[in-house]
């Protein structure tokens, strides 16, 4: 599922024009991907906040 959201929604929508043009625009949608939307396979959660749940979690049976 990354690869073809990856695909179809930065690789194919962009053009690069230099490598440090990919880097910025590739690191922007993974920011996005991982910040903004929610996944399905994580209980429509974005990653970040299973991360902060999964750390709260921890800290608490610490």
């Amino acid at each position: 599922m990354f690869n073809d959201s990856f695909r179809d929604e930065c690789l194919n929508v962009h053009w690069f024009l230099s490598l440090t043009n990919a880097q910025e625009k590739i690191e922007h949608w993974r920011q996005e991907y991982n910040s903004f939307r929610l996944h399905s396979s994580l209980k429509n959660l974005t990653p970040n906040e299973v991360v902060a749940a999964a750390t709260t979690v921890e800290l608490q049976n610490a």
